[in-house]
């Protein structure tokens, strides 16, 4: 599909939001607040956006390409991965096709789409190339991992809109996470956003699974310094009581290699493939301890965000 064809295919899928907040200063005054963003349609009455556009808002309002308005509301969020749902009575619009963020390749061509400075209209569409894979930068006191780089334009206004491939497939959600940068735009990889649509639909809720551990991803410097036997997997150094991984009969200073049969390359690694094979409600974990390769049938714990 050519730059046009891909526009006009999602373009009325991608919706302005308008917020009101209500803050109190620090005289204990109250203020009212108004914000906005952008979002995009996943299912006939549901919009994703991302968290730090709604959070806290009284009220949100949104608009489509078409000049229709409805009022939405919060319908469930993760603050940790920055994504909201909103859901909007009477919206009927078709959803917006979504991709696979992990077939994504370095140098691939992605569109940007989103309402930046609260432009209201048709919105914007900026164009790149996907930079980089799987980054992880501090914003704040908060840190985004596993993030997609893009140079495509991406400014205050664009958060929560669509990065799209040239199939016309969402595969990512734009945010504009770090201010007065040129040439660096950052996006939520769908597959992250896949998971959570599937917990909802499940369960009516995010919900996400735990074992119950602190771990840190083993390089080329830390299996060197400590002399372990692999130089990948997860360095369990913590198990918290009551815990899944306490049940299991997981011990610090184990080292997980693999997760049904699948490699684990880090910490984030383990948290993804964890997520994806929430709906089997068991998982086999293939570790090392003391050179010895064990494996070891694990429930994992599910927690509300």
């Amino acid at each position: 599909m050519n730059t046009e064809e891909v526009v006009e295919k999602v373009i009325d899928g991608v919706v302005n939001i308008n917020v009101q907040k209500i803050v109190i200063d620090r005289y204990m005054r109250m203020e009212e607040l108004q914000g906005s963003g952008s979002g995009f349609v996943i299912c006939k009455d549901t919009i994703a956006t991302n968290y730090h556009v709604v959070q806290d808002s009284e009220v949100v309002y949104i608009s489509t390409t078409k000049g229709k308005n409805f009022q939405g509301r919060i319908y469930d969020y993760d603050k940790t991965l920055d994504l909201s749902f909103i859901k909007v009575e009477g919206l009927d619009i078709d959803p917006l096709p979504l991709g696979d963020s992990d077939k994504l390749k370095v140098g691939e061509m992605v569109l940007a789409i989103g309402n930046p400075l609260g432009v209201l209209g048709t919105p914007t569409v900026t164009f790149g190339i996907v930079s980089a894979l799987r980054r992880m930068i501090y914003a704040g006191e908060t840190i985004y991992e596993d993030l997609i780089q893009t140079d495509a334009a991406i400014n205050p206004g664009n958060s929560g809109g669509p990065l799209v491939n040239m199939k016309g497939e969402i595969v990512g959600i734009t945010s504009a996470i770090i201010a007065n940068v040129q040439g660096i735009g950052f996006a939520i990889p769908i597959n992250t956003l896949k998971i959570l649509l599937n917990s909802l639909q499940k369960y009516g809720k995010i919900v996400r699974p735990t074992l119950g551990i602190n771990g840190v991803t083993i390089n080329d410097n830390l299996a060197s310094y400590y002399n372990l036997p692999v130089n990948y997997g997860v360095l369990i150094v913590n198990i918290l009581p009551g815990s899944a991984a306490e049940r299991a009969g997981l011990k610090m200073g184990d080292i997980i290699i693999k997760l049904d049969g699948k490699e684990i390359i880090g910490i984030e690694d383990l948290r993804y493939k964890l997520e994806t094979s929430m709906d089997k409600g068991s998982s086999e974990i293939s570790l090392i301890r003391k050179n010895m390769e064990l494996k070891i049938k694990i429930i994992p714990d599910l927690r509300e965000k």
